[in-house]
């Protein structure tokens, strides 16, 4: 441990009741993410309680130290990563503090699944729901506004935050929520909450017109800060602000979430397409029927799952390259199945989009099908090869109904730019998580991690789209940020200054200067591989032809486990 740490190990360990640690091996242990970057912090605090965060956030403002909020670190695109001190909340700061009817307090450390755990015993749950719902933690799925496979039904955290207990720059306490503006005079509120909500309405109410004209089309963003519904009809809600900030304007101790009614009945139907395209033309359909989810997959994660698991042998045709994943859920079972098949025949049957489909009703079926995401997607990183699907423009996203044309156009990107890529989308609302095989030992493609970006964001923003929908910015997408706003940009500037004048909350996320940042602090690589890179453009498309991949083996299974599971299957109309 160099001097420096050494110093701010002592100093910390005398000021708080909770965890410091600032030696090499635990340091390295927060350098990194699931990101494809790693930047290793001065020290990381594992705070107890509000006021040991209160205490962590102005030691590092009297000594010019950056503050880096982290939950699990599942984030990825290196949101969390900094040089200074790390504060995590994942291991003392995750309880449960009042329960109510309909709304719910939670220290920001608790993990999602955790809190569903809890609510269901009240057959209620929070809506939004991550993939990786067993790790994340809420102050993360509040910190880059998570969404998920049900967005259509529930939305994203922002949209279920009622107010948040935050600690700001100086490492003053305010509770942030929606509030008249200006505030009436005869409220308690502290001087300090006055000047900033006056500050910040005044700064929204000045830019009304810019911020509406540099909206993206799109039904998600989480690019930039969101500001076009945080003063509306009188009211400030600085919770929505701060929902998405990526830990940029202050720092989350308590959140106040709004709880949703688990739904009484779901039923699943999986279609499956001869193509990309038509699988999107089925979504634009398919949510007519009031879904609740609608997910996408291409032949690379079907070809995963008839290898990993002999249970979607009988399910996944071979022939398939798209399948949608379409969810519906009510309070009446017959009337869910009938709008199910109904919606199936639509584009099966009288459409002839898709050419076969199956349909689940009870839990354990519709568990088999939502697993394909679940278990499935993360099969992609154990592929054998020096590549790997890379996270760094896997967050997507455009208006639903340009989706059809747009995959068209971005496998001519991948083509040009001779990548194979794996494909994930929800695309009911237009999310498309791209992440293209690339071997971060070898010079070029590192070259072309940042041309392919350039290329894959500007087919985005050409048809109104956004190059975040769910995932913020981190270090993978600031530097594109002023890219997508123009002029807009210069206010999220002028937002991070009334939260953090001192730019000492996660500097260099959402607005920064630094142009490159996209291939700066890319995790290294131990030995340089040799990368197969494939001779024709053509060769290359988002299927498996073209890759230069090895294959996973199938895992063992148990010979009750290779009977495969029947799950009603649906035949076209005559």
């Amino acid at each position: 441990m160099d001097q420096q740490r050494s110093r701010i190990q002592e100093d910390l360990r005398g000021l708080i009741a909770g965890e410091v640690r600032c030696d090499d091996v635990f340091v390295q242990l927060y350098a990194s993410d699931a990101s494809i970057y790693q930047v290793a912090p001065l020290g990381v605090v594992l705070p107890r309680s509000t006021d040991d965060v209160v205490a962590c956030v102005q030691y590092a403002a009297e000594n010019c130290i950056p503050i880096h909020p982290r939950g699990s670190g599942s984030g990825l695109a290196g949101e969390c990563l900094g040089p200074g001190l790390v504060i995590d909340f994942s291991k003392h700061l995750r309880r449960i503090l009042h329960t109510g009817p309909d709304t719910v307090r939670v220290q920001p450390g608790l993990v999602h699944e955790r809190l569903n755990h809890h609510l269901r015993k009240f057959d209620r749950h929070f809506g939004p729901d991550p993939t990786m719902s067993n790790v994340t933690t809420i102050g993360g799925v509040i910190s880059v506004d998570s969404g998920g496979s049900h967005w259509l039904k529930y939305g994203s955290a922002r949209q279920h935050v009622v107010s948040l207990q935050v600690v700001l720059a100086d490492g003053s306490v305010m509770e942030l929520g929606k509030e008249p503006t200006p505030l009436p005079a005869e409220t308690d509120d502290p001087p300090q909450k006055r000047e900033l909500l006056g500050r910040l309405s005044e700064l929204l109410n000045r830019e009304r017109k810019l911020i509406e004209k540099y909206k993206p089309k799109t039904l998600v963003n989480t690019c930039g800060y969101q500001l076009g519904d945080v003063l509306i009809d009188g009211h400030l809600d600085a919770a929505k602000l701060l929902a998405g900030s990526e830990g940029t304007l202050a720092v989350i101790t308590e959140a106040t979430l709004a709880t949703q009614p688990l739904p009484k009945h779901r039923a699943v139907a999986l279609l499956f397409f001869d193509q990309l395209d038509k699988a999107a033309r089925g979504a634009l359909i398919l949510v007519k029927y009031g879904l609740s989810a609608c997910d996408l997959m291409d032949r690379r994660h079907l070809s995963l799952a008839r290898e990993t698991d002999s249970r979607y042998l009988s399910i996944i045709p071979a022939a398939a390259e798209a399948m949608l994943l379409v969810e519906i859920e009510g309070d009446e079972a017959l009337e869910v199945r009938d709008r199910l098949r109904k919606a199936v025949d639509r584009v099966r049957g009288k459409r002839r989009l898709a050419f076969e489909s199956s349909l689940a009703f009870d839990a354990e079926e519709i568990d088999l099908c939502w697993n394909l995401a679940l278990k499935v997607v993360p099969t992609l990183y154990r592929l054998k090869g020096s590549t790997r699907p890379l996270p760094f423009v896997e967050d997507l996203a455009v208006p639903p109904k340009s989706l059809p044309r747009f995959l068209i156009r971005l496998q001519n990107v991948l083509k040009l730019h001779q990548v194979t890529a794996s494909l994930f989308s929800h695309a009911g609302h237009g999310q498309i998580h791209l992440r293209p095989f690339l071997d971060l030992g070898d010079s070029q493609d590192l070259r072309r991690i940042q041309k392919l970006a350039d290329d894959v964001y500007e087919a985005v923003w050409e048809v109104g789209g956004t190059i975040s929908g769910e995932h913020g910015d981190g270090l993978s997408r600031t530097s594109f940020v002023p890219r997508q706003y123009g002029p807009l940009y210069n206010v999220f500037h002028e937002v991070k200054r009334i939260f953090d004048p001192l730019n000492s909350l996660n500097p260099g996320k959402i607005v920064g200067g630094d142009h490159e940042l996209l291939n700066r602090h890319l995790r290294p690589v131990a030995m340089p591989a040799q990368t197969l890179h494939p001779e024709t453009p053509e060769s290359i498309d988002l299927n498996l032809e073209g890759s230069k991949l090895e294959r996973i083996e199938p895992e063992e299974l148990k010979p009750e486990d290779r009977k495969p599971k029947v799950i009603e299957r649906q035949d076209p109309e005559s």
